[in-house]
């Protein structure tokens, strides 16, 4: 839920990408093919990327933050499936980089993409190897 003030701007954007990605996600989960859901996470994944480079420092690191507390809210599963792409975020707003196969910290952080090369998407619980994208 937004502060009593409300929020504003592409902070607000940010965010508001971000539920749409943990409810996809959450979907996902219950879906006998969940690669057009995954799809579409991604896309919301990318409009969040975008408005979060919008924002000044102060308010993505905000974002950031917040990330933590809004997952925590949805279930266990959409934390555990996220994480690695939390983890990628945070790595990346703290300067690092992935490697080429979209992974850093030994595969525990990784690039949110929508699609496989593998059939099994790491975010419905598919691969975790560097593959399965």
């Amino acid at each position: 839920m937004p502060p009593s003030g409300g929020w504003t701007g592409w902070a607000d954007l940010a965010r508001r990408c971000f539920v749409t990605v943990c409810r996809l996600t959450g979907r996902a989960h219950h879906e006998r093919r969940p690669l057009g859901t995954v799809k579409d996470a991604a896309y919301a994944w990318r409009q969040m990327l975008f408005h979060l480079a919008l924002c000044d420092e102060e308010a993505a690191a905000g974002v950031l933050a917040w990330t933590r507390e809004e997952v925590a809210g949805h279930p266990a599963h959409v934390a555990a499936r996220l994480a690695p792409a939390l983890a990628g975020l945070r790595l990346v707003a703290d300067g690092g980089s992935f490697a080429a196969d979209g992974t850093a910290d030994a595969g525990r952080a990784r690039r949110l993409t929508g699609w496989t090369t593998t059939g099994s998407h790491w975010l419905c619980g598919g691969s975790a190897e560097p593959g399965g994208r």
